[in-house]
């Protein structure tokens, strides 16, 4: 079962350092997982709306329109970190219907309520999968790097392990969805309809 202590660990272990006990013990490496472990958890989770972290959520208008180009506006909740599908009455909305996010507020023109699902920043690690905090452990990887005075090497080292954990946990976190995947288009289509 995944912890921060624990994926900070897999960071150390990316670095070839020693383990740390835990995130507030006094050593230089503990002070700089501490110090970067929320922004590699936020990177981390970002690269891919990761199912442990997917919230569905209900939104009611704000009491301020936005000042002009959409008719309403909804206020993000707090631990959101990125939006990637909104609906009404649990249908998505089409193209003809565009949406965006600017600060902590979505809007569209689509009356209240609105649905959404996006990725959230958890802080209960007990049921996260490895693979994501193989992910999140790489990412803290490469922010410790980018802080010490080594070679770009260590660097680009730590960019390529990122690198592979988040394809390797994409390939993983897909077999949680059962959802079918369209086929490419290959070209054959437009050219019949042609």
């Amino acid at each position: 079962m995944p912890s921060e202590t624990s994926i900070a660990n897999i960071a150390m272990r990316h670095l070839g350092e020693n383990p740390i006990s835990n995130l507030d013990e006094d050593s230089e490496n503990a002070r700089l997982v501490k110090k970067y472990f929320n922004d590699a958890k936020t990177t981390g989770l970002e690269e891919y709306p990761w199912t442990w972290a997917i919230q569905r959520t209900s939104l009611g208008a704000d009491s301020t329109d936005p000042a002009f180009g959409y008719d309403y506006r909804y206020m993000l909740p707090a631990d959101c970190i990125s939006v990637f599908w909104v609906g009404k009455d649990g249908v998505e909305l089409t193209p003809l219907q565009p949406w965006e996010v600017e600060g902590d507020y979505l809007l569209c023109n689509i009356v209240a309520p609105i649905q959404i699902k996006g990725t959230c920043s958890r802080t209960n690690y007990a049921r996260m999968p490895q693979y994501l905090a193989e992910v999140i452990g790489a990412q803290l990887a490469v922010c410790v790097a980018q802080t010490r005075n080594g070679s770009d090497t260590s660097l680009e080292r730590m960019t390529a392990i990122y690198e592979r954990a988040v394809a390797m946990g994409k390939k993983k976190d897909s077999r949680k969805q059962n959802q079918e995947t369209p086929p490419a288009n290959s070209g054959f289509e437009t050219v019949m309809e042609a």
